[in-house]
């Protein structure tokens, strides 16, 4: 097996049709089919399920798929730190919405001012996307809010956040001085897509003590929430440091037995070359990441 496999059977998952994938490769069909069967009798497994000319991805397959993406990308760096081609690192860094709204530009103006030859580009997408990228190689690092499923990441803490409940300040809730989870029922929620660790988090919580939520609207930024809740919509869920002082319309809720406590976090893959950049850019996020959340808060 070498990389051409590699990059043959990557392409062919992505376009889910082998004659898609030889134009995209500028190859023959039948050179396609070949190196797939070629891995499939090295590997002695069924990549591709073959289904009224259709073709599925095996569990097998799914599997050799993730380490397909990580060797291709790391053969890509050897062959780029080799060849000396670029004097400046790029890391891609993706970021959740709350993080890379409220936290990420603040801490990227300090890393600038430490380390001005270190080129970071930036993507911010919901917990899911950006656990995706860093399976993928899309992204070297990613700055969530969530909880990360992978076993294949490494999940490094470096602050705490609270999610709170907002209300308009005419709500009915917002003139009680304790909220019961038996008053939060059958009320509207504005909540943030599926995918972002917020709502995941508030669901859980709910469905753990036995509470239904009745989901009003979702919205993939936090400034929708907070707008709906501004016009007196429905309750919604946010970050507590999203909230600033000119949001003079909005309560936060007193919920008794609700902890929404969370922890963002520093995620990259846990097989990922380390280069000497890299390693400083996470110690400084791990050492300087909280104090940025607390300015902000």
């Amino acid at each position: 097996m070498n990389f051409r496999h590699l990059k043959i059977f990557i392409t062919v998952c992505e376009e889910k049709n082998m004659t898609k994938a030889a134009k995209k490769l500028f190859i023959s069909q039948p050179s396609v089919s070949q190196a797939i069967a070629e891995m499939e009798e090295y590997y002695q497994v069924k990549l591709f399920e073959r289904l009224s000319r259709k073709i599925y991805l095996t569990k097998a397959g799914e599997e050799l798929l993730s380490y397909a993406y990580h060797l291709v990308a790391l053969n890509q760096k050897m062959e780029e730190v080799a060849r000396k081609n670029e004097r400046r690192q790029t890391v891609v860094l993706g970021a959740t919405v709350t993080i890379g709204t409220y936290i990420l530009p603040g801490l990227l103006s300090e890393i600038k001012e430490c380390h001005d030859g270190l080129e970071i580009k930036t993507i911010v997408e919901n917990t899911k996307l950006i656990e995706e990228g860093i399976l993928s190689s899309r992204l070297d690092l990613g700055l969530v809010e969530g909880g990360i499923n992978s076993v294949d990441l490494e999940v490094k803490p470096f602050s705490e956040n609270e999610l709170v409940l907002i209300c308009h300040k005419d709500h009915p809730l917002a003139q009680k001085n304790t909220i019961t989870l038996q008053d939060l029922q059958d009320q509207p929620f504005f909540l943030r897509e599926e995918g972002s660790g917020s709502r995941a988090l508030f669901l859980d919580a709910m469905k753990k003590r036995g509470m239904p939520v009745k989901i009003q609207g979702e919205f993939n930024n936090t400034e929708g929430i907070k707008i709906a809740t501004k016009y007196n919509l429905g309750l919604g869920v946010v970050s507590e440091i999203t909230l600033f002082r000119d949001d003079h319309d909005l309560v936060i809720l007193p919920v008794e037995d609700l902890s929404l406590t969370r922890h963002f976090s520093l995620v990259y893959h846990k097989d990922k070359y380390i280069s000497r950049d890299l390693a400083w850019l996470m110690e400084y996020i791990k050492a300087n990441g909280g104090s940025q959340v607390r300015s902000v808060s």
